[in-house]
């Protein structure tokens, strides 16, 4: 498992403080002097220990695939980087300012799926039972989010970023400590390489301290037919000329290396986790385009589409701009893990 950050031990002392608030605060939730809310239907959680970089959205989208079509299926996510607060039930006029771009990057993969966002996810999930009645609720980013007790945890841990030689923040990555990993009933090592093999995978798990009720699983990054920005439905293959790739995300390595993987010749263009683009923005973006050439395009990940689409981008543009979304495949045991979660929401609704 190789590392992709470094640690920065001038801030160590400021990473104990950190991590003595979040010790403390997780204490008292495993004490149960606060307390833990738990619901009559199956909630899914989905998160990790660490910042950002891990694929939850991907992987919320594939555990949405294994259920959304036997059970009426709800995603709730906390919405970040929106402009709004309290509870917000998607639609088709939704945007990234509204709910946040992970958000709609769900919900326009997936139209007929009730997604809601809300900061309170037990507010949340008490609004979506009233509202839609969902049979189950798959909780984006919410591994830390101590109020709701889910029905199963599911921590995703980046193959680059070995969390068991990490430190706390602001010296590292983790937002509380690695002790925090004991909470999960699955554990998915992510953005693992192709060919892992399996002593690789076997030494991971030993390395990271499974406990024996834990299952593991290792997935790698999918990516998928790109498509033009404003036709989701109409899978391309992204033309031979210069392309520029304009990313806003965590990790655009990954992106950049499959693109370079399939030959192209590329520019780049990268901006923040989250980064809210402006019209001066997309202006900077159209400017390096013309300077490629006349049949330059650009690729981009769905979660910056999301931002993008709120700014009334030129018909010009949009013809000149493909989207390359990514997906996830397991190494080993995907039938297992599609068997354990649909058993899992099948349990409660024999308990009915």
């Amino acid at each position: 498992m190789k590392s992709e950050f470094r640690i920065n031990n001038a801030l160590r002392p400021l990473g104990w403080l950190y991590g003595l608030v979040t010790g403390i605060r997780n204490l008292l939730y495993d004490k149960g002097i606060r307390k833990s809310q738990q619901f009559g239907l199956p909630v899914i959680s989905i998160g990790n220990i660490t910042v950002g970089g891990t694929g939850k959205t991907p992987h919320a989208e594939y555990t949405a695939t294994l259920l959304k079509d036997r059970f009426k299926t709800a995603v709730l996510s906390r919405g970040y980087g929106r402009h709004t607060k309290g509870f917000f039930m998607s639609d088709a006029h939704s945007d990234s300012g509204l709910i946040g771009d992970e958000p709609l990057q769900i919900k326009r993969r997936f139209p007929d799926l009730e997604v809601a966002v809300c900061s309170d996810r037990a507010q949340g999930i008490k609004r979506l039972v009233e509202m839609c009645n969902p049979q189950v609720i798959i909780l984006d980013d919410a591994f830390q989010h101590r109020r709701v007790k889910p029905s199963l945890n599911i921590l995703l841990v980046n193959w680059h970023r070995n969390i068991m030689d990490d430190a706390m923040l602001p010296a590292g990555y983790l937002r509380e400590s690695v002790k925090g990993r004991r909470r999960a009933d699955i554990i998915i090592v992510t953005k693992c390489p192709e060919d892992l093999s399996k002593e690789a995978m076997n030494d991971l798990e030993q390395r990271l301290k499974v406990n024996p009720g834990q299952q593991v699983y290792f997935t790698t990054p999918h990516y998928n037919k790109p498509y033009l920005i404003d036709d989701a439905g109409q899978p391309l293959e992204l033309p031979r000329v210069p392309l520029l790739a304009v990313t806003g995300i965590a990790s655009p390595a990954l992106m950049k290396a499959e693109l370079e993987r399939q030959g192209h010749n590329l520019s780049y263009m990268d901006y923040p986790d989250h980064y809210r683009y402006c019209k001066q923005d997309i202006a900077n973006i159209t400017s390096r385009l013309e300077s490629l050439g006349p049949d330059a395009a650009m690729v981009t990940t769905a979660k910056d589409a999301a931002r993008l689409q709120d700014l009334n981008l030129a018909d010009e543009l949009k013809k000149k701009i493909y989207i390359l979304p990514v997906g996830v495949r397991f190494l080993r045991d995907a039938d297992k893990f599609e068997k354990t979660v649909i058993s899992h929401v099948e349990s409660f609704a024999n308990k009915k």
